[in-house]
């Protein structure tokens, strides 16, 4: 996998949305994708472990994003560690877990 990134003063602004913390926003909603994606991926050949695979997705998925943070602040130009984006892709994580009932109607 080849991984992309951008140093903050090079990500396009988007002026005409100016929401307040708009990209935590975005950053919930990646990680409420991901651990949805990897759960109906997961769930599909292991359902009669599906609770715990939903609860080692999010403890993977939180990982990650505290991984990324560390990963950012070190080895990227431009960019910097950032508590709120851990805050905001566990929230995400979460979303995540309180869909996971209607997920299991649609994919079971």
């Amino acid at each position: 996998m080849i991984l992309f990134t951008l140093p903050a003063s090079k990500v396009p602004r988007i002026y005409w949305i100016n929401i307040p913390h708009f990209d935590k926003l975005i950053h919930a909603g990646i990680f409420a994708v991901l651990c949805t994606t990897a759960y109906l991926w997961l769930s599909h050949y292991y359902s009669s472990a599906e609770k715990k695979i939903a609860f080692i997705i999010v403890l993977l998925m939180t990982g990650y994003g505290i991984g990324i943070e560390f990963i950012q602040a070190e080895l990227i130009e431009g960019r910097s560690f950032e508590k709120l984006d851990i805050v905001a892709d566990f929230t995400g994580c979460m979303l995540f877990l309180l869909a996971r009932p209607l997920l299991r109607r649609i994919s079971f």
